[in-house]
C-alpha cells in the first residue's frame, strides 16, 4: 500500500506551529478541569458565557454549515456537478461540530452532567432542543463521512451494507428525535409512516433514489442543520441584557440566513486554501457558480437586517459612539464589501479576488456572532467582561486541532475527487501545474 503524502514529505513549518498551538491548548483545557474555569476565564455570574460560546459555538456552528447547503444542493435539488465539493464541505462540518462538542466540554461548568439531555426532556427549552439536534446531526455527518473510509479501506461489502442499513438508522433517528421534540405519539407515528413509507417506495423504484448517498439522510441533515442554526439565535431572546442592534424576534431568522449564505463561502475558502497546500488547481469551474449566488444570499441577509432595524425602529442607536455601534458598522461593512466583490466579475473570475470576497463573507459572521455573544452583551451590576489569554488561547488550540485533523483526512482519505476510486481518469490526470483557465469558469455565465 502506498504510503500516505502526508508521511512522505517533512513536517512543513505551518503544521509545526499548529502542533504546538495544539499542545499549547490541551495543557491549558487539562489546567482548566484541574483548576476549574476561574482560573482561565474572565467568566461571572452577570456573563456566564462568553468569548467560548461566541467564537467555539455560535461562530463554528456557522462555518459548518457548509456541509448541510452543499450536499441539500447536491442530491436535493439537482446540483449534481457540485459534488467535488460535498465531501469536503462534510469533512469541515463533521470536524466542526466534533470541536463544538469538544469546546462545550470545556466551558460547562460541569461537563459530565451533559447526558442528563438525553433522559431529562424539557420541550419548552430551547437549549433542549438545540442539544438533541447537534447530537443527531453529528451522527447524520458521521453517517454521510464515513464512506471515504470504506473507500480507503476498499470495504466495499460493507459500504453496500452502509446503504442499506443507513436510511433505516435514519428512519429510527428522526422517530426518536419526533417523539422527544413533541411528546405525541400521533405526531411521531405520523412522520415514522412518511418516512418508512418513502423509503418503501424508493426501495421497490416509485420514487428515485439517489445511489450515491441516501435521499433521507440528506434530508435528516437540513432538517436538524435548519434547526438549530436557528435555535442557537432564540437562545439569546430569553435574555434582557442584549443591545437592541441585536436584539429582535427575528434573531433566529437571521442566524439561519447567516448559515446558508457562509456556507458556500466556507467551502470556497477551504478549496482555494486546501489546492494551495496540495498543489493543485483548484475547482474553479465550481467555485465561479458558487460565486455568482453569493450576492443573493448576502442581499437576502442584508435587506432582513436592515428591514429588521427600521420597523423596530433602533436605526438611530448605530449613530451612537459605543463598541456595539461600531461593531455593528463593521459587519455592515463586511457584508457590503463581499457583495461589492461577488459582483464584480473582473474580482469574481480571479483566485484572489474570489477568495477576498468570500473571505469577507466569514468574517461578516464571526463578527456577527460574536456581537451577540459578547459584544451586545452588558450587565451593568458586573464589571465589564474581557476574555482573558487562556480563553483565548485555548479556542486557539482546539482550532488548530480541527486544522490538523482535516490536514490529516485529506492525507490519508479520498476527500477530494481526483482521490476517489470513482473519479475520472481525465481530473486525475490533469497536471498539477496546469491551471483552469478563467475563460472556462467564465463560459457558463
Amino acid at each position: 500500500m502506498k504510503l500516505p503524502a502526508l508521511l512522505q514529505t517533512r513536517v512543513s513549518r505551518g503544521i509545526a506551529v499548529l502542533v504546538v498551538l495544539a499542545f499549547l491548548g490541551v495543557l491549558l483545557i487539562a489546567y482548566r478541569f484541574a483548576v476549574g474555569l476561574g482560573a482561565v476565564t474572565n467568566l461571572s455570574d452577570g456573563y456566564p458565557w462568553g468569548f467560548w460560546i461566541g467564537i467555539d459555538i455560535l461562530v463554528g456552528i456557522a462555518l459548518a454549515a457548509g456541509g448541510f447547503v452543499m450536499a441539500g444542493l447536491v442530491h436535493i435539488f439537482g446540483g449534481h456537478r457540485f459534488h467535488p465539493l460535498t465531501r469536503p464541505a462534510i469533512l469541515t462540518a463533521f470536524l466542526g461540530y466534533l470541536l463544538f462538542v469538544f469546546a462545550l466540554m470545556v466551558d460547562l461548568g460541569r461537563p459530565w452532567n451533559i447526558w442528563w439531555a438525553l433522559i431529562s426532556w424539557n420541550h419548552y427549552s430551547p437549549m433542549f432542543e438545540v442539544a438533541w439536534c447537534v447530537m443527531f446531526y453529528t451522527f447524520v455527518l458521521f453517517l454521510e463521512f464515513v464512506p471515504a473510509v470504506f473507500e480507503r479501506l476498499g470495504l466495499a461489502r460493507v459500504h453496500r451494507v452502509w446503504r442499506e442499513v443507513a436510511p433505516l438508522l435514519v428512519v429510527a433517528a428522526l422517530t426518536l428525535f419526533t417523539f422527544a421534540m413533541t411528546d405525541s405519539l400521533r405526531w411521531t407515528l405520523i412522520v415514522c409512516g412518511i418516512l418508512a413509507g418513502w423509503e418503501v417506495l424508493m426501495r421497490l423504484g416509485v420514487a428515485p433514489r439517489d445511489h450515491q448517498m441516501p435521499v433521507l439522510l440528506i434530508i435528516a441533515g437540513i432538517m436538524l442543520s435548519t434547526l438549530h442554526q436557528s435555535s442557537l439565535g432564540t437562545l439569546f431572546l430569553i435574555t434582557d441584557k442584549l443591545n437592541v442592534l441585536w436584539y429582535t424576534p427575528i434573531l433566529p431568522l437571521l442566524f439561519f440566513l447567516s448559515a446558508v449564505m457562509v456556507g458556500p463561502a466556507m467551502v470556497i475558502v477551504e478549496a482555494l486554501l486546501t489546492a494551495r497546500v496540495r498543489r493543485r488547481p483548484p475547482e474553479f469551474d465550481l467555485l465561479a457558480p458558487l460565486g455568482r449566488a453569493m450576492p443573493y444570499l448576502l442581499a437576502a441577509y442584508l435587506v432582513v437586517r436592515l428591514g429588521d432595524m427600521l420597523v423596530r425602529g433602533v436605526v438611530l442607536e448605530t449613530m451612537t459612539v459605543s463598541l456595539a455601534s461600531a461593531w455593528w458598522w463593521l459587519e455592515l461593512g463586511l457584508v457590503l464589501s463581499a457583495i461589492a466583490l461577488f459582483s464584480a466579475p473582473e474580482l469574481r473570475g480571479r483566485h484572489g479576488g474570489l477568495f477576498l470576497a468570500a473571505l469577507a463573507t466569514v468574517t461578516a459572521v464571526v463578527v456577527q456572532r460574536t456581537g451577540v455573544a459578547v459584544v451586545g452583551i452588558a450587565v451593568p451590576e458586573y464589571a465589564r467582561y474581557v476574555p482573558k489569554w487562556s480563553e483565548v488561547m485555548i479556542t486557539v488550540g482546539i482550532v488548530s486541532l480541527g486544522l490538523l485533523g482535516f490536514r490529516a483526512a485529506i492525507a490519508f482519505l479520498p476527500i477530494y475527487h481526483e482521490d476517489e476510486p470513482h473519479a475520472p481518469a481525465e481530473a486525475s490526470a490533469r497536471p498539477a501545474s496546469q491551471p483552469i483557465p478563467i475563460a472556462a469558469a467564465g463560459a457558463a455565465r
